[in-house]
């Protein structure tokens, strides 16, 4: 430095001291260019300048403000002039232009020359980056506007991770598919990073551009007809409340409907007055902490901010100034853009702004780094609700943070649905919603009919937990809900839900991950799985002679063939066995001939009490005939234990013709035909199971020809009674056992194939799916979900089938009178052939004592006859005609007749066998001994 540059910088030190110990503020030139129509800016600008002399009691300058403007946002060459003028009045600073386009002008001019730049609008990093002397820590231009990639980008998981405020946000709700609008290339540089979100294929997002002019509503009336009803909006604000208003009127600010207003100072916009009337949910950001009179726009705020910062910055120089042996010239030179003369102070004051972070009057926490972008700064997370604007978190860099406690959000919920009248579409179909055909007032109204079931009780009892009213429909497709992969489209009670025409959706509607992907559902309120519905076999009617089946005609016939053959074995035997023959006579000890007790009849009443279990009085005596009799005991004992051990199942288990007993068996046979409701979660679940079984079952219900799929359970069950044993249906198992009650014809085969659960369904992020599902939780515990089942399976029409199962378990452990009644025909024919016997034993004993006694045969008959009817008498006269004195009229009779009493029985009897009764009679060593049998 020559020494007249020295001798003027000392002189110019020493005044800006003096000055300052005087109190004196010494003036300062602030440059902003601005556009032709930035009033709000310009206001903003001159108002914070002003503003800047009541920030301290004793300020050491006075920001004096120097505009310059630009016609055209694009005029480059007029944009680099205007910088010039400002640089040859000697400005501290420059501000603005607003324009990306006019941007690149002003920050590479206040480069060359150290002027701080400062920004207050939007930019995107990528271009500062792009250009080298912005890459440069030491690069002039500093932008007080909230950094780019902490708004708008979200990048993967690391130590220093840069958390994005509209990413972050869009993650926490957890949307699976949204629908996203902007304006301009600044607006899709905002978001561009949200769209990169994991998401799955199955959950696209929509990204559409407003047109020109001012009607936006084909663009909102397709991504009405996409059903997507999660939207970010990205677009100038000025245009906000008019998009806002045309999507109201094309029904896309409705219920369910969740937007993101991503523009940074929603809560000066009149979005409560757009929302007044519907029930959308509109969640904006918010960078202003405090309120200005006057600066009603984000950009105006963050440029009356930035002002403030720079005051301060060369306030701190200024201070510094006072220890400094070398002090720091503040007040700028008039510059020339044709020299390469720099501004001294310029390098220090963006380093002194880097270093600083003030609270700014209106943004709040401004705190820049080493490249000029404004970092660690906080956005408020609001929710447009009536009757105001309420505050639900805040985001930082480190995340979101919320500040409703659970208690205020379960009662703000609980309050919206005590004052939500539910629209709530249904379907036909027993037991859970019937119409009432008896002309009662059961029920409720719906189209002028009224309906009753499990489903309706289901709902008012969660309206009377919730305190909400309610209204039914019924679904005009009367379809479930099922995704046609061609068309991308739903029907049935899911189409409902997504065009957002009812709140809930009720009936045996089953949770499937697919209609999952579509709507939220509640928790199960019934648990169930897939079973097969199969008739059932006609009983068989029992055999007669059913105590004979635990044995084959074979071995009954073999058995007989051994009773007869082992009989005459022991006969036989016996006979030639020397110890069986026995003297008649124990008293005569020298007799003249020896009795064998092992007759034919005696061999074989042996054999029969041993087969019966019952023994006999005549035992061998024989070594051999032991033997044998030992050989025939132990095998009735075996025969017999055989016998009784499979009697038992024979005779308490009905053996009925059951072909299936489970999926198993249905899939490898081809007789049985097997279906399903078309389209239904039932014959999902085949089609997309990875169960060889599954799969393979699949393949034969499709190939069938003629088809066995139903439209409907009731025509599934039709077609299984009719089909008699040849149709198997597979439906859910509370369908099943609904129909069980009350149809005795049919029943279920095997266990559960799967487990899922009927649910409400309700709209995708609909808010009231905690509360309904803690109402069914609730009604759970308390047993009302258990009576309301048995009410509508049973009670209401059903148990007809009750009687029959309690017979079925009390046959299993009782026998009835058709699995013995052979028993007793057998027993009533032995009986009626042993009668007959003792008739021809009496007839033969009549011929026997009419011989014996000489009497004629019917005298002999009635004096039996009155014998065997007079019960009383337990004794019997050998001579049945004995007088009270002992001698016998007929007997005297006889013995004076001979003659005539021979020729009186001589008729009927032999001459041999009277000349043998002669001898008999005449013999008195056994007439006293006779016994009558």
């Amino acid at each position: 430095m020559n020494p007249q540059c020295r001798f003027f910088s000392t002189v110019l030190t020493l005044f800006i001291l003096t000055t300052q110990s005087h109190g004196i503020a010494r003036p300062i030139k602030i440059g902003a260019i601005f556009h032709r129509g930035d009033e709000d800016y310009i206001s903003a600008f001159q108002r914070a300048i002003a503003e800047t002399r009541y920030e301290y009691l004793a300020p050491a300058f006075e920001l004096i403000p120097v505009i310059k403007h630009i016609d055209a946002d694009t005029d480059s060459f007029n944009t680099a002039a205007k910088v010039c003028e400002l640089l040859e009045e000697g400005v501290a600073a420059i501000f603005g232009p607003a324009s990306p386009h006019t941007r690149g002008i002003v920050a590479s001019t206040a480069a060359r020359y150290d002027i701080p730049h400062i920004e207050y609008v939007w930019r995107e990093n990528e271009g500062l980056r792009a250009d080298p002397i912005a890459k440069s820590p030491s690069s002039m231009t500093i932008n007080v506007f909230p950094d780019n990639e902490m708004i708008s980008q979200a990048r993967a998981l690391e130590p220093n991770r840069i958390r994005s405020a509209i990413a972050d946000i869009v993650e926490s709700m957890q949307w699976r598919n949204f629908a996203a609008i902007y304006e301009n290339d600044d607006g899709l540089s905002r978001i561009q990073k949200t769209l990169t979100l994991k998401r799955t294929k199955d959950n696209p997002i929509t990204i559409r551009q407003l047109g020109k002019g001012s009607d936006y509503r084909p663009i909102l009336k397709e991504i009405n007809s996409l059903s997507v009803c999660n939207i970010i909006i990205d677009i100038e604000p000025q245009k906000l409340i008019h998009v806002l208003n045309q999507a109201k009127e094309v029904k896309l600010l409705s219920d369910y409907c969740n937007f993101i207003i991503t523009y940074l100072d929603s809560s000066k916009l009149p979005i409560l007055e757009v929302r007044n009337g519907t029930t959308a949910n509109i969640t904006g950001l918010s960078l202003r902490e405090n309120d200005v009179e006057g600066i009603n726009w984000l950009n105006s705020a963050v440029l009356y901010d930035a002002v403030f910062l720079l005051n301060k910055a060369l306030e701190t120089l200024n201070a510094r100034n006072v220890d400094n042996d070398e002090p720091i010239v503040i007040e700028p030179m008039p510059l020339s853009c044709n020299d390469g003369k720099r501004y001294q102070a310029g390098q220090n004051i963006t380093s002194a702004m880097r270093e600083l972070s003030k609270i700014g009057k209106i943004t709040g926490t401004m705190s820049i780094d080493e490249y000029g972008r404004r970092r660690n700064f906080n956005v408020r997370i609001l929710d447009f609700r009536q009757p105001g604007i309420v505050e639900t978190g805040f985001w930082d860099p480190d995340g979101l943070h919320f500040i409703r406690t659970e208690q205020e959000l379960e009662s703000y919920l609980n309050k919206s649905v005590q004052e939500k009248m539910f629209r709530i579409s249904t379907r036909l179909g027993a037991p859970y919603v019937m119409e009432v055909t008896d002309g009662s007032t059961r029920g409720i109204m719906i189209d002028q009919k009224r309906y009753e079931g499990y489903c309706i009780d289901l709902i008012e009892e969660i309206a009377q937990h919730l305190k909400f009213q309610y209204k039914f429909e019924l679904v005009p497709d009367g379809q479930y809900g099922n995704f046609n992969p061609k068309t991308k489209t739903w029907n049935g009670l899911i189409r409902r839900l997504l065009d957002r025409e009812a709140d809930l959706a009720i009936c045996d509607l089953t949770i499937t991950y697919q209609r999952e992907s579509a709507v939220d559902f509640s928790m199960p309120f019934m648990n169930l799985g897939i079973s097969i519905l199969f008739s059932k076999p006609e009983e068989k009617v029992p055999d007669l002679f059913s105590f004979l089946s635990p044995l084959s005609a074979d071995v009954w016939i073999y058995m007989a063939t051994a009773y007869l053959a082992v009989s005459i074995m022991l006969f036989l035997q016996a006979r030639m066995a020397p110890g069986e023959w026995d003297n008649p006579h124990p008293c005569n000890a020298d007799p003249e001939e020896l009795e064998n007790n092992f007759n034919l009849k005696n061999s074989m009443w042996l054999t029969i009490g041993s087969l019966m279990q019952q023994g006999s009085d005549i035992l061998p005596k024989a070594p051999s005939i032991r033997m044998l009799a030992s050989m025939w005991w132990f095998f009735t004992l075996i025969m017999i234990s055989s016998y009784t051990a499979n009697l038992a199942a024979f005779l308490t288990v009905d053996k009925m013709d059951t072909p299936i007993k489970g999926v198993e068996d249905l899939a490898k046979q081809t007789k049985i035909k097997y279906g399903s409701i078309v389209g239904g979660s039932t014959s999902n679940f085949f089609r997309d199971s990875n169960y060889s079984t599954y799969k393979r079952m699949w393949a034969v219900m499709t190939e069938n020809r003629p088809s066995v799929f139903t439209d409907s359970n009731d025509e599934g069950v039709d077609r299984v009674i009719k089909s008699k044993r040849t149709y198997a249906f597979l439906m859910e198992s509370t369908s099943i056992e609904y129909r069980m009650e009350r149809n005795c014809e049919i029943e279920k085969v095997g266990g559960l194939l799967d487990n899922k659960g009927y649910g409400i369904a309700l709209p995708r992020n609909s808010p009231y799916r905690t509360p309904i599902s803690g109402a069914i939780l609730t009604l759970s515990e308390k047993g009302t979900l258990s009576a309301l089942k048995k009410k509508w399976w049973q009670e209401m029409g059903g148990g007809l089938c009750k009687k029959d199962d309690t017979e079925k378990t009390v046959n299993t452990s009782e026998l009835g009178l058709p699995n013995v009644g052979g028993v007793f025909l057998v027993l009533m024919c032995g009986c009626g052939a042993s009668f007959i016997i003792a008739i021809c034993e009496f007839l033969w004993n009549i011929r026997k004592v009419a011989v014996r006694e000489k009497i004629t045969p019917r005298e002999a008959l009635m004096a039996e006859l009155k014998f065997a009817v007079n019960v009383w008498a337990v004794t019997k006269p050998v001579k049945i005609a004995k007088t009270n004195s002992g001698t016998s009229s007929v007997e005297g009779g006889l013995n004076g007749r001979g003659s005539t009493a021979r020729s009186i029985v001589g008729s009927f009897l032999r001459l041999d066998m009277l000349d043998k009764f002669d001898k008999d009679h005449n013999t008195n060593n056994r007439s006293n001994d006779r016994k009558i049998n």
